[in-house]
């Protein structure tokens, strides 16, 4: 099974996680962790380890973060092991719809390239397509 962990920065991990179970009309189990920016490097490796902690070892690991070489990608990117733990950056909501429509048994990695691109696709320049 693929556990899925979203950090950021401010409420953005709770909301988006609120947003997608809302449009799935179902809970999706994934766990925001949300700091502020007085916050500390400590205190939020302590809330991943606290996460990690409470996931089987046999379970698989999406965690999504806000922004490349922010805090929480930067405090979370420790925590990758390969085919297990990944760590995946930019996070939007059509990441979250994307995880959460595919099939349990889609292979880690090829589910971790599908976020990926799901989050780039949804990036669009409107005035591109504007006659």
């Amino acid at each position: 099974m693929t556990k899925t962990i979203v950090i950021t920065h401010g409420s953005l991990a709770k909301d988006l996680v609120e947003v997608t179970d809302q449009i799935l009309e179902r809970a999706t189990g994934a766990i925001p962790i949300c700091f502020d920016f007085l916050n500390d490097y400590s205190e939020l490796k302590h809330k991943i380890e606290e996460v990690l902690s409470t996931i089987d070892d046999s379970d698989k690991i999406i965690i999504l973060t806000d922004l490349f070489g922010g805090t929480a990608s930067n405090v979370a990117i420790p925590f990758v092991q390969k085919e297990r733990v990944d760590v995946i950056t930019g996070l939007n909501l059509a990441m979250l719809l994307y995880l959460f429509s595919q099939p349990e048994d889609t292979a880690f990695m090829t589910l971790c390239q599908g976020v990926k691109t799901a989050g780039k696709e949804a990036i669009i320049v409107a005035g591109e397509f504007l006659p």
